[in-house]
């Protein structure tokens, strides 16, 4: 008997325990006059029935006048009686039902039993015959292949003594000839295959170390190409901000020179007079007020000869400039 079968077995014995500790808990409440429960209520209805009954008989007998007092008892004694034997009928047909339970239940879970035991066998034996069809078959199967084994042997064994025969006469021939060239070659070809082999292990592992360096180079390029946009942006921004103060830059010193300008309309104008220093070597450029000419109305403007000034280089008195001593021609 299986594991499951005891499993079952032991699941009936135990919702039959249950339903006898059931029947007998209720066949003791009903023996001993329960006050609780179903077969409680039920009781205590029979008693209201009576109660009520007896009620009203003894109306009856007062609305017919019958004022006997032996009367009225002779009543309660019948309704008392009739309440007991309802009582003890009650009682027994609810022991023989429960009784009557019992048994089916008995029954039911041998019947139960019987057919998981049969239907467990049954199962049991299905599966017994196809497992030992199954071997069977694999055992054939075996012995098959090893009478086909032993006889590839036996082939393998008669071709290597013939060809070890042929190769040992001296007047075999091209065919011995060819045989060791074949051996050969295969013995080459064996361990061209395994360095192969070895090469192929060996490329297949840099494969996987090559891949994951491009990974990893695929990680940084990305991290580049972030910091990259992150930069341009910065850069953008920064160079942004530079125009802004360049342009600012050159509005204040436009300005600045416009104000240099019109002061510089209303000063005087001032001339130039250079000459040569033979001792230093230089050229000294001296700056002159000079007042401007009195025009009369109508006539061309005056052009000095002498080169005029620049408004920046007017504020000192003087300007040195180094040259080279001027050469004469001859």
């Amino acid at each position: 008997m299986t594991s499951l079968d005891l499993t079952i077995l032991s699941r009936l014995d135990e919702l039959k325990q249950q339903c006898h500790e059931l029947c007998d808990i209720e066949k003791e409440l009903v023996t001993r006059g329960p006050k609780t429960g179903m077969t409680g209520e039920f009781f205590s209805s029979i008693q209201l029935w009576k109660e009520r009954s007896l009620h009203q008989v003894l109306e009856s007998l007062d609305k017919a006048g019958v004022a006997s007092i032996d009367n009225h008892i002779e009543a309660m004694e019948h309704h008392e009686k009739a309440a007991k034997d309802l009582f003890e009928l009650t009682r027994g047909c609810l022991i023989r039902t429960w009784d009557g339970i019992n048994l089916v239940l008995d029954g039911f879970a041998d019947d139960l039993a019987d057919l998981v035991d049969n239907i467990v066998t049954s199962s049991l034996e299905e599966q017994g015959l196809i497992h030992e069809k199954v071997v069977k078959d694999l055992k054939d199967e075996n012995q098959k292949l090893t009478r086909t084994c032993q006889d590839l042997e036996n082939t393998k064994s008669s071709l290597e003594e013939r060809l070890e025969s042929l190769e040992n006469t001296s007047d075999a021939g091209g065919d011995a000839i060819l045989c060791n060239k074949l051996r050969l070659r295969i013995q080459h070809l064996v361990i061209r295959q395994r360095e192969l082999s070895t090469e192929l292990e060996n490329a297949a592992r840099e494969r996987v170390k090559h891949r994951r360096e491009l990974e990893k180079t695929r990680s940084q390029l990305a991290e580049s190409r972030k910091s990259l946009a992150l930069t341009r942006a910065m850069h953008d921004k920064e160079t942004r901000q530079l125009a802004a103060m360049i342009n600012l830059n050159h509005s204040q010193v436009a300005q600045i020179l416009e104000t240099s300008r019109n002061a510089t309309d209303s000063k005087r104008h001032q001339e130039s007079l250079e000459r040569f220093d033979p001792l230093s070597g230089c050229t000294i450029v001296h700056l002159t007020p000079v007042s401007p000419p009195h025009k009369p109305p109508g006539s061309p403007p005056f052009t000095s000869h002498r080169r005029a000034s620049s408004p920046i280089l007017a504020s000192p008195n003087y300007q040195t400039q180094f040259c080279s001593p001027p050469t004469s021609k001859f």
